[in-house]
């Protein structure tokens, strides 16, 4: 009988259980997988830019519901643009991702600059600059830290 008893050598090693594939969009439970900072930056940034929005319009009068709405309505947009932005698949081409980075980054400041009642080609002048720069860093990263 003690012939027929397994050996440890006959025993595959590892765990007993597989781990799930790391292609697999869903974690235990059927809830998609979302990573933490694909989430809380472009809360941040939502936030930061909703309440730097309205203080920026009023000029040091008291805050009125038009504002609040600026800064709501302007805060979602902007977290919701950087979500989509973070959640761009690494498949897609450098270029078209550091674009879409320079993109959202001179629009969201070239608005705030039009904020403060400037004309609107210093606001176009400094949301294409910063967007300019934006995507060139954002492409320099991407090239440099991506397989």
């Amino acid at each position: 009988m003690a012939t027929h008893a397994p050996t440890s050598a006959s025993r595959s090693p590892g765990p007993r259980h597989a781990r799930p594939s790391r292609l697999s969009r869903f974690s235990g439970g059927g809830r998609p997988h979302i990573p933490l900072h694909t989430v809380a930056i472009p809360v941040t940034l939502g936030i930061v830019y909703g309440i730097w929005a309205p203080f920026i319009q009023r000029r040091g009068e008291p805050l009125n519901a038009l504002q609040i709405t600026l800064g709501v309505v302007s805060g979602l947009s902007v977290a919701l643009l950087v979500f989509i932005l973070l959640r761009l698949p690494k498949t897609l081409a450098t270029e078209i991702r550091a674009g879409a980075f320079g993109v959202v980054a001179g629009m969201s400041l070239g608005f705030l600059y039009s904020l403060s009642y400037a004309s609107v080609f210093r606001s176009s002048g400094i949301g294409l600059t910063v967007g300019a720069a934006t995507a060139i860093a954002a492409f320099y990263y991407f090239h440099t830290r991506e397989p």
